[in-house]
């Protein structure tokens, strides 16, 4: 059984991914609506892996992923960006992460990836 955590503030899109998650039986959803609450989930539970969207409300994505990777608990997790403003956001300025996803979700390439990372 496989673990993600999905760390992200917008409502819909949680609700989709998580929809979508459900359909598979293999996998444990976790979520956090703050990139703080996020942390202490991926402290906790050490998920197997985690979504991020860049733009939440407390500190950004780029900065949760600084706080990841200097734990040696959650150093190696991988860690996908997920951007709703890919002109700004690109993949460029996301160094660091595993995979990079805009906003609107693609379904198709959000399972890609999830099927990359996920065994």
């Amino acid at each position: 059984m496989a673990t993600i955590l999905y760390i992200e503030d917008n409502q819909a899109n949680l609700q989709l991914v998580k929809l979508l998650l459900a359909r598979r039986n293999t996998i444990d959803f976790l979520e956090a609506e703050t990139g703080k609450e996020g942390l202490t989930q991926a402290f906790n539970h050490l998920p197997d892996l985690i979504l991020l969207d860049i733009s939440l409300p407390d500190i950004n994505g780029n900065e949760v992923l600084e706080q990841l990777r200097s734990n040696e608990s959650t150093s190696t997790t991988p860690v996908i960006a997920i951007s709703g403003n890919p002109v700004v956001e690109t993949q460029k300025n996301c160094p660091g992460f595993q995979h990079y996803l805009s906003k609107p979700i693609n379904i198709q390439a959000l399972t890609e990836a999830i099927d990359t990372f996920i065994k």
